[in-house]
């Protein structure tokens, strides 16, 4: 039996919810309240502190890319990654751009701007009691600001992060052009990866227009959630 902890509207958590559900896995999901970083909690988890996280009869996974590649060795039908070396390097540098890049701009967009983080710090929270809830609406937006500033991204001007963000959906379109998948003639690891980032992107009052400017790239999410909702 797989045991999946998480936080429900992480797009990593939601990664390896896809990955299983093209897997045809059963899982149970442990949800975890955001608190559970600061008690100590999650640590007794997951050592690095980190979800996702997964158990797998005993055995412990962590980070949403190590379990993909756990899930991939244990449960190889469907193959999510591509035998052909030069297509499996392109698998495996998209999503790093997806977790790496991509990530940072929905992390910032949605936790840190006021008319965003309004409706999903509290999502984020809600697992939490009063105190929790209470605490996070300060302190998610100063840590993800930290973050982000660190990172490079909460550095820059609503005007070039929207810039930005239209470069990376171009790039997006870009890569598809006329076919139905970001790498080769199946869905792939690369897809859900960079399908989360963009879905939760595209929960912002910044990213909504943008994504939906592009209805070939919106074509494509709409595959993707239908191939990976399980």
């Amino acid at each position: 039996m797989i045991r999946l902890y998480q936080w429900e509207i992480s797009p990593f958590c939601d990664k390896v919810r896809r990955i299983l559900h093209v897997k045809r896995q059963q899982y149970e999901v442990v949800d975890l309240d955001l608190m559970s970083a600061v008690t100590g909690r999650l640590k007794k988890i997951n050592p690095t502190g980190k979800v996702p996280a997964i158990d797998h009869d005993g055995r412990l996974v962590c980070d949403s890319t190590d379990i993909a590649h756990y899930l991939e060795e244990r449960f190889p039908e469907p193959p999510l990654l591509p035998r052909d070396p030069r297509d499996l390097a392109l698998v495996n540098v998209l999503e790093d751009w997806a977790d790496e890049s991509l990530y940072f701009y929905e992390a910032f967009l949605r936790m840190t701007m006021p008319h965003n983080a309004q409706k999903w710090v509290p999502e984020l929270a809600k697992r939490d009691n009063a105190v929790g809830r209470a605490i996070a609406r300060f302190a998610v937006p100063r840590e993800t600001r930290a973050m982000a500033f660190a990172q490079g991204v909460g550095r820059k001007s609503p005007a070039v992060l929207r810039s930005d963000l239209e470069r990376h959906v171009e790039s997006v379109a870009a890569l598809l052009g006329d076919r139905e998948w970001l790498v080769g003639s199946s869905l792939t690891l690369a897809d859900i990866a960079v399908f989360v980032q963009l879905f939760c992107i595209r929960e912002t009052v910044e990213g909504a227009p943008i994504l939906h400017a592009r209805g070939h790239v919106m074509e494509w999410m709409g595959r993707v959630d239908r191939a990976t909702a399980g």
